[in-house]
């Protein structure tokens, strides 16, 4: 379980980006194949707390509830068991996979883009996983979003950062948490998937409207954009 670290860093920006990055990373990290640890962080209630610690500095509410906190006589077996049954197995495939492409039309043309994203920025998957889980998603939006602080820190250009999480976001996180959350709703899913579904959800739509308050357009020269304005399943973009 990773743990929240926000001392030592000046008020404002700095703060509140490093927040955004250590959100990003427990997310990731909640919606990975479940721990001993993981399930004790869930039902300890020490997930929430560390989500909570870190709400202030946040530049946006934090929709958190008490549904993050699992029922502590769940066993880290049973909580093994309601992974798998909702996000790996099932006839033909899972009821609920989290990779992006499955829940969108064009998933080459989408996981290309991802792994364009991911080199750009100096990122490489490793050898069987796909760019479009879940999880690598989160985790990159932690990277750009600790490259961010890291940058503001120091003096440098922050902006690229910047810009990147916010376009990342349109294009692929907001798009398709939607569908993911739907699912799951309908699948009679344990409080505590179905919650962190949630709190991705909105955390990620409140985020990019955060990041939609700065300057700024994407920037075409980097490659990371198809040279019109629709996005790589061809649906023209629509941000809520």
């Amino acid at each position: 379980m990773t743990t929240i670290r926000l001392d030592g860093l000046r008020p404002g920006d700095e703060l509140a980006v490093a927040a955004r990055s250590s959100l990003y990373r427990c997310l990731a990290t909640a919606f990975s194949f479940p721990t001993p640890e993981l399930r004790e962080a869930f039902a300890s209630g020490h997930f929430l707390d560390e989500l909570l610690a870190a709400a202030p500095a946040l530049p946006f509410p934090l929709p958190a509830d008490d549904g993050l906190r699992a029922d502590p006589t769940l066993t880290h077996e049973e909580l093994q068991q309601e992974y798998i049954r909702l996000f790996e197995v099932g006839p033909g495939r899972p009821p609920c996979p989290l990779y992006e492409g499955v829940h969108r039309s064009g998933r080459m043309k989408i996981m290309e883009e991802l792994v364009r994203f991911y080199e750009h920025f100096g990122l490489r998957h490793e050898a069987g996983d796909l760019p479009d889980h879940l999880c690598a998603e989160l985790e990159f939006m932690h990277y750009l979003a600790f490259k961010e602080a890291a940058a503001l820190h120091t003096g440098a250009d922050s902006q690229p950062y910047r810009l990147a999480q916010r376009d990342f976001l349109r294009r692929h996180l907001n798009r398709w948490l939607p569908s993911v959350r739907l699912r799951l709703e309908q699948l009679d899913a344990l409080p505590i998937y179905l919650s962190l579904t949630r709190l991705a959800e909105e955390a990620c739509r409140r985020d990019v409207r955060s990041l939609e308050s700065g300057r700024g357009k994407p920037d075409k020269q980097m490659g990371l954009y198809p040279t019109d304005e629709e996005d790589p399943s061809g649906d023209k973009l629509s941000v809520r």
